[in-house]
């Protein structure tokens, strides 16, 4: 099942219709939750007809379980291919705008999953889609030292992912990080425990941070 969802990740860029449905349904969802979000307000919201997303899906369970598994594990793909993890991992920590309807999304799927075996299941199926898009990025990082190589790439992920959900719910409720530079200087401090031995001592040599 897995790896059918990815497949259809990959190519869903063949059918321009079915992206605007998906669209469309991770903006209802992240602003009604999985509960109040309806069919109608997803076609209104894409500018098509129901007959669209009968055509195309199944039900809708399977719109919103499509569009949290491809929303929720796009963010790899869209990195620049030349972007170094310790890099990305500062970006993201030091975020403070609001969110945008992909992490709202992703922040009610979670609160849906915890009643809803079929969001649950997207959620899960999400997880290992984004684990598996991941893996360039962790080989870059083990080749060039920024992440060691002793350091199991599953519990990377997954710090990774429980500290941007944490970030996420600070966004979303409005919080700001510390005034001054004393959340940027502990982030930096954090990813450069990631590192190699060599690879930090090189940095810290040059006066890098």
């Amino acid at each position: 099942m897995v790896v059918q969802q990815a497949d259809a990740v990959r190519g869903a860029d063949a059918d321009p219709i079915r992206e605007r449905l998906l669209d469309a349904a991770a903006h209802v969802f992240a602003q009604k939750g999985y509960a109040g979000t309806r069919i109608l307000d997803v076609v209104a919201r894409a500018g098509l007809s129901t007959g669209a997303v009968y055509g195309r899906f199944g039900s809708k369970q399977d719109l919103l379980k499509e569009a949290v598994c491809s929303r929720s594990a796009r963010a790899p793909g869209e990195l620049e291919p030349a972007a170094k993890v310790a890099d990305l991992l500062v970006r993201g920590a030091l975020r403070s705008e609001p969110l945008n309807d992909t992490e709202a999304m992703q922040l009610e799927a979670y609160v849906a999953a915890r009643r809803e075996p079929e969001v649950a299941q997207a959620v899960a199926e999400a997880t290992e889609i984004f684990r598996e898009r991941a893996e360039p990025l962790l080989r870059a990082a083990t080749r060039d030292g920024t992440l060691s190589g002793d350091i199991d790439p599953d519990a990377f992920v997954y710090f990774i992912r429980t500290v941007r959900l944490g970030l996420m719910l600070q966004r979303a409720a409005g919080l700001t990080p510390p005034a001054g530079t004393a959340w940027e200087d502990l982030i930096a401090r954090i990813v450069a425990g990631f590192a190699d031995a060599d690879t930090t001592t090189r940095r810290s040599t040059r006066g890098e941070p």
